[in-house]
């Protein structure tokens, strides 16, 4: 009997590197002082606690923020979020159900400043991310677990992605799979990004938001994927996936997703190159998976603001102005910041003393400019 299902192993490893390499001479640059963008959402939960709080801070402001919303959850869960674009709340998922086996035991949350969090559905799984269209559907990932397996095979679980109303938390399935994960990969035009793991393989498929139509991007990937961007003005999916012949090789890919034209941009033998499609086009990685941030296909400059570790790049603010990252290095609690996209500056953003972050996304102005 395994204590942990395939699909909440696999959910963990595509949810973005929370573990860099040690670098000589890293540190965090608590004197990166850029100026002030836009404000930004962030979760801060304290090491092994049962509760999350909502936090509106501003980078660059070294002002210590205060919480406006907390919820509650299981001890030291795992807590991931999204905001809904154009306003500052935020879909949050958390586990809430005690199991032996938890990878199903997360439930989504909606959180808004100065109002009691509601909880609106269960069954997510553990450590995913719900998903935010442009338009502002809400997609998350649900599942229910099959029977054992004798032998060592891997369980086969009913995996769905539900639309979820953020108003009432009713449910609706736009697409079904047996297999051992569906991964939210992202949206491009009226399109879900799928990215499935099943005893056949793993594909990146595309359905409509609306009808549930299904088409294949790319038949038949490495079941190894992650961090997956889209950069939705040029068609295009960025993703890492181990190298197809050379399992001790990593690889960024890129993918037209009209065509399904597959582009190799980047190699290297670390798994933590952490790949964004950048803001007018090019992407940001960490090439070496130790060194830090820099960019690749763009002449903005940005290379490892904060020092030596990995940037996983989080959130990105209306028009593509800012992009929120987390600076993460070995037994460190992580550091978020922001790139502002047209001067490369960086601006490191205050957090509760103590506490592990994950940004959900930037949030307009009280007058509603993003």
């Amino acid at each position: 009997m395994r204590s942990r299902t395939v699909a909440a192993i696999a959910s963990l490893a595509l949810l973005g590197t929370l573990v860099a390499h040690e670098a000589p001479g890293a540190a965090l640059a608590s004197d990166v002082i850029g100026t002030f963008g836009p404000e930004v959402a962030l979760l801060a939960t304290r090491p092994s606690g049962t509760t999350t709080s909502l936090y509106l801070t501003r980078p660059g402001d070294p002002s210590a923020p205060a919480p406006v919303a907390t919820f509650s959850h299981l001890e030291g869960a795992v807590v991931r979020g999204t905001t809904v674009p154009g306003t500052d709340t935020v879909l949050a998922v958390a586990d809430t159900s005690p199991a032996r086996d938890a990878s199903f035991a997360a439930s989504i949350f909606r959180i808004a400043p100065h109002e009691p969090p509601a909880l609106l559905c269960d069954r997510v799984v553990h450590a995913s991310r719900p998903l935010v269209t442009a338009s502002g559907k809400v997609f998350v990932s649900r599942g229910t677990a099959g029977p054992e397996l004798a032998g060592g095979s891997l369980r086969i679980d009913a995996l769905t992605i539900d639309e979820v109303d953020r108003d009432t938390g009713a449910t609706s399935t736009m697409h079904a799979f047996s297999g051992y994960l569906t991964f939210l990969a992202g949206s491009f035009r009226d399109e879900v990004l799928l990215y499935r793991v099943g005893p056949g393989g793993a594909d990146i498929v595309a359905f409509d938001a609306t009808s549930g139509t299904l088409r294949v991007v790319l038949a038949s990937v490495p079941p190894y994927a992650r961090d997956f961007s889209v950069d939705e003005a040029r068609g295009m999916l960025w993703f890492e996936d181990r190298h197809e012949t050379d399992s001790r090789r990593w690889v960024v890919d890129r993918v037209d997703l009209v065509s399904g034209a597959r582009t190799r941009i980047h190699e290297s033998a670390s798994m933590s190159l952490a790949p964004h499609a950048w803001p007018g086009g090019g992407v940001a990685l960490n090439p070496d998976g130790r060194s830090g941030l820099a960019l690749l296909g763009t002449t903005l400059d940005v290379r490892h603001p904060l020092g030596g570790g990995v940037d996983l790049a989080l959130a990105e603010s209306a028009g593509g102005a800012y992009v929120a990252f987390l600076h993460t290095l070995p037994s460190r609690l992580p550091v978020p910041f922001t790139v502002d996209t047209a001067t490369g500056e960086a601006s490191r953003i205050a957090t509760p003393d103590g506490t592990r972050v994950t940004i959900a996304g930037f949030v307009p102005d009280a007058g509603g400019a993003p």
